[in-house]
């Protein structure tokens, strides 16, 4: 690269002003050269250089007015008295003399010499472009965000990466699809965040994207990692707070567990026998265990098994697109009372035979939403027709769970049990680590004084429910897509028609 006359370039990478003093000059100056640095900044730095070396011409050409050769004592005192004039001589560092005819002169030339030896370049403010640190690979918001999904795509819930796509798409828009990621800063998320909330997000919808693109495991982590997004600070981090009492107010528009009424409302045989048969057996598991809709409607005929002689139930993720929320759910629920007397197992044991190997063959195991979706929608489609004249509340299948906690809970039943019937974790470290499991008999009956989960009694009218639950599930049926007859078919297909008239 070429630079500016008189700027050069050290190997530290700093640049710095050189000039040579001319040769007439320099028993004056006493140096061949003078340098000056100017820092690192290629800009300022050719701005420097061409500011010096003009006042550095200008001090040469005062400097070089009244310079003359080196004379003797001898001399000037001979030249006083022959002229009869007041002269002014000056002593050079080189070993020359300057003579100056008058003060004014004598006052210019030392400050011409003073400013040779205490002239500093004071850079002026340039607007500069902040520096990215180098990435391995640069690419834009759009690939690196369809990298970062591609990646995830083996170990996600379908359900979850589409959650995690709706956000890096919002980003992708607001930043524009040619960004280049790696440019993105700090105050590029503050705006995102901020244009969220203006578009009505509210805070646990915007500390959601928050976590999926700034977390662990996030857009910007999965950035870094590959070498996309420099190393060091996440610029997505430590936005959006999402404070205790927000949560308090969101716990309040959470879904609400049924009282006893509503609940033999639900489970009346009049009404029951609206849901499919399917349904109708997960609505029943669901009023019995607490379950979440996504791992009731995952459950395999094989998590179906008595442990240690008592009939239970296991949710977790061993299966084929099985999947539970946390570590801790994980777990084997004992098959309440109610449920054997209904015919659970008798159903679970028809499926064997004919070759199921899911309790729900009609679920889809791939489905977006999970396989408890299609639990979600029909129980919420049925709940609507019957609860019209109910107060007001966001009640859906979740309510059931809440019910079977707070049932649980009013009759006595302790956290450390309930937690693990129903797959919840105590905030509580002591627990954790020093707690042991309970036996599925301890789940069921629970544990000397205290209450099981067989406490649950909802007085629903049993044998009227038992024959509404003898109709066999049908199983998912693939759809094929149509298929545009080919010509010569249409032909047979007139002809037959043409002879039947």
């Amino acid at each position: 690269m070429a630079f500016p006359h008189y700027l050069t370039r050290t190997a530290s990478g700093r640049f710095v002003f050189r000039i040579r003093v001319p040769a007439d000059l320099r028993a004056a100056v006493g140096r061949d050269f003078i340098k000056r640095p100017l820092g690192a900044n290629l800009l300022t730095a050719r701005l420097a250089a061409l500011e010096l070396s003009g006042r550095y011409a200008a001090v040469f050409d005062e400097l070089r007015g009244g310079m003359e050769k080196k004379i003797s004592v001898a001399d000037v005192v001979a030249s006083v008295a022959k002229n009869g004039a007041k002269r002014y001589e000056i002593d050079l560092p080189g070993g020359g003399r300057l003579r100056a005819t008058d003060a004014a002169d004598h006052a210019r030339a030392m400050e011409a010499l003073e400013a040779i030896g205490r002239m500093d370049y004071a850079p002026r403010a340039a607007v500069v472009e902040p520096v990215t640190p180098p990435v391995a690979e640069a690419i834009t918001l759009t690939k690196a965000s369809e990298a970062w999904l591609k990646s995830m795509e083996a170990t996600t819930r379908p359900k979850t990466l589409t959650i995690k796509k709706t956000a890096i798409t919002a980003l992708v828009d607001y930043l524009g699809a040619g960004r280049q990621a790696h440019t993105i800063t700090r105050p590029d998320m503050a705006r995102f965040y901020q244009h969220l909330r203006d578009g009505g997000a509210a805070t646990p919808t915007v500390f959601n994207k928050q976590s999926y693109l700034g977390g662990a495991g996030g857009f910007f982590a999965w950035a870094q990692a590959s070498g996309h997004y420099p190393a060091g600070d996440n610029p997505a981090q430590g936005h959006i707070r999402y404070t205790t009492k927000e949560k308090r107010q969101r716990k309040k528009l959470g879904f609400k567990a049924f009282d006893l009424e509503q609940v033999r409302t639900l489970y009346a045989p009049e009404n029951f026998a609206r849901l499919s048969p399917g349904a109708k057996w997960a609505a029943l598991i669901g009023l019995y265990t607490g379950a979440r809709a996504s791992e009731v409607g995952q459950l395999l005929t094989l998590d179906v098994a008595e442990v240690d002689g008592v009939p239970s139930m296991r949710f977790c993720e061993d299966g084929e697109h099985q999947s539970v929320k946390t570590e801790v759910s994980n777990r084997w629920v004992p098959v309440h009372p109610d449920l054997l007397s209904l015919g659970f197992l008798e159903y679970v044991d028809s499926l064997r035979c004919r070759g199921d190997w899911r309790v729900f063959p009609q679920a889809s195991a791939t489905a977006k939403n999970g396989a408890g979706n299609w639990i979600s929608k029909a129980f919420g489609y049925y709940l609507g027709n019957l609860s019209g004249e109910w107060k007001p509340a966001k009640r859906g299948f979740h309510s059931l769970r809440k019910t079977v906690i707070q049932e649980m809970q009013g009759a006595g039943v302790p956290s450390e049990l309930r937690v693990q019937i129903t797959g919840h974790e105590l905030d509580d470290e002591h627990h954790s680590t020093y707690s042991r499991d309970f036996t599925a008999a301890e789940k069921l009956n629970g544990v000397g004084p205290v209450p099981g989960l067989s406490v649950l009694a909802y007085g629903l009218d049993l044998d009227a429910l038992r024959p509404l639950l003898t109709a066999s599930v049908s199983r998912r049926r693939a759809k094929v897509p149509a298929r545009k007859p080919s010509a010569s078919a249409a032909t047979r297909k007139r002809s037959a028609t043409s002879g039947d008239k």
